[in-house]
């Protein structure tokens, strides 16, 4: 958490997995709460059930063009990205992930692909006396 708050994320909402709800063997705390008690806004993703690494997939293809990535510091994570579905180039299809190296990045490149809601817009009223309300 420390390592976050250097790098000048410490007001960032974590989105965790959703075993991120269970107890550590050790303390008995659940991890979500270890990390909000550090000071961490948090919320953990419900579990996506039977498929759920092809839907973060999906997702994270649905929304990767909406992305903007820093080349110098995002380089390992669009490796993952790339290496972690494989494909039959014979067949032409794919086969799905493995749980290798890239697994790490690439879940959780596709966690907050799940998780992401479009910003809402305000609504915009006029009051009867014609001024606007936000």
């Amino acid at each position: 958490m420390e390592w976050l708050r250097t790098k000048g994320y410490g007001g960032a909402e974590c989105f965790l997995p959703h075993d991120a709800s269970h107890e550590n063997a050790v303390t008995a705390i659940r991890f979500e709460d270890h990390i909000r008690s550090a000071g961490f806004d948090v919320t953990t993703v419900p579990n996506q059930g039977k498929g759920a690494a092809l839907k973060r997939v999906e997702a994270g293809r649905r929304l990767f063009p909406a992305f903007w990535f820093n080349e110098a510091t995002c380089s390992p994570g669009l490796d993952a990205l790339g290496w972690y579905e494989k494909y039959d180039e014979a067949r032409n299809i794919g086969l799905g992930p493995e749980h290798d190296w890239s697994s790490h990045g690439a879940d959780a490149f596709g966690l907050i692909s799940v998780a992401y809601e479009e910003p809402r817009k305000q609504p915009v009223y006029v009051t009867p006396d014609l001024r606007w309300v936000v």
